[in-house]
Formats: C-alpha cells, sequence, structure tokens
C-alpha cells in the first residue's frame, strides 16, 4: 500500500511539474503578443498644419498714458471729469481757487505802474542833466548818475513785466486742461482738496489715449528671443475672458535686458485692436508669439523621436541612401540585414545620422532616428532630418518615411496586448488565457 501511495504521489508531482513548464513555455515565448514579439505602440506619419511659438507674460497697457498734475499750490474748487471721462485736447479738468493769483496779479500791475512812472521821471532828469552838461553847469559826476538812474529805471521796467507776466501764467495754471485726446483711468483729488506743489508736481488725473489701441508689453526670455522678429503674430488670452483668445503684432523688440533674479528678459511690445474695449489697463495677457508656421506638411509626434528599442530588441538597419548599393551598405556596418540594438536601443543612432547628413547634404542638419514598424511587426531603424516643432509634433523635412507610416512611440503594456491579441492558448496543460497573451487565470 505505502508503495502503491508513492506511485500515486510521484505520477501528481509529475504531472504539476509538466503543467509549470507549459505554463513557463507559454508565458515566456507565447504570452509576448500571442505570437513571440513583442508589441509596440505605434502612430502614423501625417499631414498637418505645425505652428512653433514662443510663450511670454506681460501688462496690457495704452499707448499712451499722461499724469496729469498741478504746476500751482491751492485748493480744488471744482472738478470736471472723473473716472472713465472721455476727454479731448484742452479740455477743462479741474479748477483751483485762484483768489490768491489774482491779488499777485494786482500787485504786479500796480508795480508796473510805478515802475514806467520812475522811467518817465529818469528820463526828464536824464534830458535836463544833459542840457546843463553841454553848458558845463553840472559835474560830469552829476551827469553819471543821473544817466546810471536812468538805466536803472529801464532795467525795473523789464523786472515789473516779467512778474507781472508770470503771474498771469499761474493764474492760468489754476486752470487744469487735459493734454490729449483720451479716457481718465484714475483721479487722485476731491473738491475741496489742497494740492502742494513744490519740487513735483501732484498728480490729479490719470489719461490713458483712445483705448480702442493697446499694447502689451511682453517679457521673451533670452533663450527664446532669437526667434521672435517685428511683425510676428500674438495670440493672448486674459484671466478675465479665459474661453476667448485675443491677437496682437510684434511692433518692436528692444534690445534694453530687464533682469529680475539673475534671469534675462527683453521686452517686447504687441500692437492690440480693442475695438470692443473689453481689454483694460493692467491686465496680464498670457501671449503666444507664433516665430514660424507650416501648412500641410508632413509631420511625426514627438513621442517617435523620445523611444528607444527595449533591450535584446532586433532592429533592422536603415535604408541605404538614394544611389548607393545596399550591399556596400551592409558591408560598412559589417552586419547583415538585422542588428541588435544596444543600450537603451541608441546602438544605431550615430550612423543612422551620418547616413541622414549625407542624403541632405548638410552638415548642420538636426536628425534624430525614427522606428518603423514594417509588415512583419519588427522594427526599421528610419533617419529623418527635422524641422520646426510645436511641441507634439515636429516637421519631417527631406527623405525618411513615407506619409502612413506606422512609427513606434512606446512597447504595449499587458492590459493593452491582450486587448490586441486575437487567438488564446492551445497547451493542454493549462486553462484557456485571456485575449491578447495575458496571464492565465488561476
Amino acid at each position: 500500500m505505502q508503495a502503491k501511495h508513492n506511485a500515486k504521489r510521484l505520477i501528481w508531482l509529475g504531472a504539476l511539474a509538466l503543467a509549470a513548464g507549459g505554463g513557463w513555455w507559454w508565458w515566456g515565448f507565447d504570452g509576448k503578443n500571442g505570437n513571440g514579439k513583442t508589441g509596440y505602440k505605434t502612430v502614423a506619419l501625417e499631414r498637418g498644419d505645425i505652428m512653433q511659438t514662443v510663450t511670454a507674460n506681460g501688462a496690457l497697457g495704452a499707448l499712451t498714458t499722461v499724469a496729469v498734475g498741478s504746476e500751482v499750490s491751492g485748493k480744488i474748487v471744482e472738478l470736471l471729469a472723473d473716472y472713465n471721462s472721455a476727454v479731448t485736447n484742452g479740455q477743462v479738468l479741474a479748477r483751483l481757487d485762484a483768489s490768491a493769483y489774482e491779488r499777485q496779479l494786482e500787485q504786479s500791475e500796480a508795480e508796473l505802474e510805478s515802475a514806467r512812472a520812475a522811467l518817465k521821471l529818469a528820463e526828464a532828469n536824464f534830458r535836463r542833466a544833459q542840457e546843463l552838461r553841454e553848458l558845463e553847469l553840472v559835474s560830469q559826476a552829476d551827469f553819471d548818475q543821473s544817466e546810471a538812474a536812468l538805466a536803472q529805471a529801464k532795467a525795473s521796467l523789464r523786472m515789473k513785466e516779467a512778474s507781472l507776466s508770470k503771474m498771469r501764467v499761474d493764474l492760468e495754471k489754476t486752470t487744469i486742461y487735459s493734454p490729449m485726446d483720451g479716457v481718465v483711468i484714475s483721479r487722485a483729488v476731491d473738491v475741496g482738496q489742497t494740492v502742494a506743489a513744490s519740487l513735483n508736481a501732484p498728480t490729479l488725473f490719470t489719461i490713458a489715449q483712445d483705448l480702442r489701441k493697446m499694447r502689451i508689453e511682453a517679457q521673451i526670455s533670452e533663450a527664446d528671443v532669437g526667434g521672435v522678429a517685428e511683425g510676428q503674430e500674438v495670440s493672448f488670452t486674459v484671466d478675465a475672458f479665459p474661453t476667448q483668445t485675443f491677437t496682437g503684432t510684434v511692433s518692436q523688440l528692444r534690445f534694453e535686458p530687464v533682469t529680475n533674479q539673475n534671469v534675462v528678459n527683453y521686452i517686447a511690445i504687441v500692437d492690440v485692436d480693442n475695438a470692443d474695449l473689453k481689454l483694460r489697463p493692467g491686465m496680464t495677457a498670457n501671449a503666444s508669439v507664433t516665430t514660424a508656421k507650416r501648412v500641410n506638411v508632413r509631420r511625426l509626434p514627438n513621442a517617435a523621436l523620445r523611444f528607444r528599442p527595449p533591450d535584446g530588441a532586433r532592429v533592422a538597419a536603415p535604408e541605404p541612401p538614394p544611389g548607393r548599393p545596399a550591399a556596400e551598405k551592409r558591408k560598412e556596418d559589417g552586419r547583415g540585414d538585422h542588428a541588435e540594438a544596444g543600450p537603451r536601443g541608441e546602438g544605431r543612432s550615430d550612423r543612422a545620422a551620418g547616413q541622414a547628413r549625407e542624403v541632405n547634404g548638410s552638415a548642420d542638419a538636426v536628425v534624430k532616428t525614427v522606428y518603423v514598424l514594417d509588415e512583419q511587426g519588427g522594427l526599421r531603424a528610419q533617419p529623418v532630418e527635422l524641422g520646426i516643432s510645436d511641441g507634439t509634433w515636429t516637421e519631417v523635412l527631406g527623405p525618411g518615411p513615407t506619409e502612413g507610416a506606422r512609427l513606434a512611440t512606446g512597447v504595449q503594456t499587458a492590459a493593452e496586448k491582450e486587448k490586441a491579441a486575437n487567438s488564446g492558448s492551445s497547451s493542454p496543460f493549462m486553462p484557456r488565457r485571456p485575449r491578447g497573451g495575458g496571464p492565465p487565470p488561476m
């Protein structure tokens, strides 16, 4: 009985070992993609538009903003403009108490009359002294004194005239006028408030030129400023209208550097049309400057440029350049039609780049290697010359993959392989595995 029991035990252990071996074979060789091959995620090379942009931000403002102040001191007695008031050049904005300046003007007028009377007396004295001097009835000293008195009277008259003119100008300055057409965006005083003009003129109003035309002072990073130029289109958004995109044009790129926390930026002036007056001064604009644009060009996803085959993957050699025999190309490589990728799949990038430069005839071409999925499900390295990029798609220049070619962008996960597989396991020792090569149910 003991021998019979041991024999049954050996039979069960053998069956379990055979089942485990079959499962290992199924998972290691048939479970990768249902056919012994690694599955890849792919995206087709297609035609489309690419727009390369540079991001920037800045504050919206009027084309011209003027702070209107007072050159004389006094109390505000009348305000004729308020916030958002539309004003014209020469329009009265406010008036200061002018009573003190009127009295000073009257005093200056009286002093001027006195100076005129003094001049007449000095002229008469000089004439008499001149006649007496001709008769030698006065000394030369008295004659010189009368002549000097006449000159002093003339100078005093001019001083009084200048003083009177100054008082008239000060009186006129008690009325504040608008220096241009625009909109009042700020008012800093109220009626009854006293303004004191000393070294700096106190600001009463801030006037912005016609707000139907505005501009953005956008800060461009020194790393991006090389691609920005006058005349380029700009699109931007503001927080007040997050779903609406506004447009503008770069009108000036300043040479002056602006350094903030060791970061160097340059100011680009963007002209903006604000016909509907939605935009307001001071709003923060998040702008994108269109530095390059391509329409209906071959483009590939940037994920294809980042992809590298896994270790041990079999990758076909690149196609030889036009007019160059494939046998000669393989001879130079010292390999056949297939070569195993090095660490991270980068073993063939340098040779592929060199071939692409030869094909395109440019030593400065930006060349990278992508991997095209062939009809048998394998990969073929393909060098491509690249143009502009928008961060998602990159333009393909010169020869390269044809339109519709499937470019590898990653390796399929177990769930993705399970979804893509079409047949199950045929092992008699294992339960039927799910579609796609997933692990068998336990």
